[in-house]
């Protein structure tokens, strides 16, 4: 990498940190959880999903954890529960929702992803990697992937999730609207994100998806075959994907959960290609986005 690029890449993670700085991701009202069964009540059906997939037993990091929901709501009745990132505003509500709900078993930590030393300082392992909807916000999506994967013991479970690059193209034409044809109509704006996570009355969090869908500084976008030879150079298992691969078994989430191996027969070119194409429609409402699971399965 040339000083040049360097610099740039410095700059734009700068803007990437400070963006998350102004608006803290995912943004809520502390006011909304007062105790630990209102934060369960708020969980997402696929943070549900992820818990129930997930041993009780078993040590967890989130990492690019943000504001926090989803690793806070994970901690409930386990041990070990981590959440990293590199944001102090978003780190700083988290540790105010830590804080009021008292949740002793769950850890936060400033990181950057891509500072090796930083990753080493953490000083453990853990049975569970989740780097959901972070990998694509950094400069070196790949570097930062092979970083976390030290935080993940032999035989650990991990989950990416990334933009598609084929599932991003009706988010991105949106945004080309919105800042041409329907630039500052808000009847718009609101419909855009209603599209994406339902309900609008709670600006908080309406305002927080706003400016990480439409206003964030830097994404990359990602295909199948680009984080399948990523697992195959870092001896990962592939497991499946969310939205699956599968052409006519779906499987069941809610009873195999998402580390489920035998729904996940491994994807061949051709069935990459006609999925991601159909993700275009079939992921709009979810930006683009899809998660892959995977087993870490080192050399002996």
């Amino acid at each position: 990498m040339t000083e040049a690029s360097l610099n740039n890449n410095i700059i734009l993670s700068q803007k990437v940190r400070d963006f998350y700085n102004e608006t803290p991701f995912p943004d809520y009202s502390l006011d909304k959880f007062n105790d630990i069964d209102e934060l369960i009540l708020a969980s997402y059906p696929f943070a549900e999903i992820l818990n129930r997939s997930i041993p009780k037993d078993a040590s967890i990091i989130d990492v690019g954890t943000g504001t926090g929901q989803l690793s806070a709501f994970l901690s409930v009745g386990r041990k070990c529960v981590w959440g990293i990132d590199f944001s102090d505003s978003s780190l700083n509500k988290a540790k105010l929702l830590r804080q009021k709900l008292k949740l002793d078993s769950w850890y936060l930590k400033k990181v950057d992803i891509l500072d090796e030393k930083q990753i080493d300082n953490i000083g453990m392992q853990f049975d569970y990697v989740l780097c959901l909807g972070v990998l694509h916000h950094t400069t070196n999506p790949y570097g930062a992937f092979k970083n976390i994967l030290k935080l993940l013991k032999p035989n650990g479970f991990v989950a990416i999730g990334l933009y598609n690059k084929f599932g991003r193209i009706a988010l991105k034409t949106r945004k080309l609207l919105t800042k041409t044809i329907f630039r500052n109509n808000d009847k718009v704006k609101d419909m855009f994100i209603k599209m994406q996570i339902g309900d609008i009355k709670d600006k908080e969090r309406a305002r927080g998806w706003w400016n990480d869908q439409y206003l964030h500084p830097h994404e990359s976008v990602h295909t199948i075959g680009e984080v399948l030879k990523w697992f195959k150079k870092n001896d990962i298992e592939y497991y499946q994907t969310i939205p699956s691969l599968n052409f006519f078994d779906e499987g069941d989430m809610e009873i195999a959960g998402v580390w489920n191996r035998d729904n996940g027969k491994y994807p061949n070119l051709i069935k990459r290609a006609i999925k991601q194409l159909s993700w275009i429609y079939k992921t709009h409402r979810e930006g683009g986005y899809w998660i892959t699971f995977g087993k870490n399965n080192p050399i002996k």
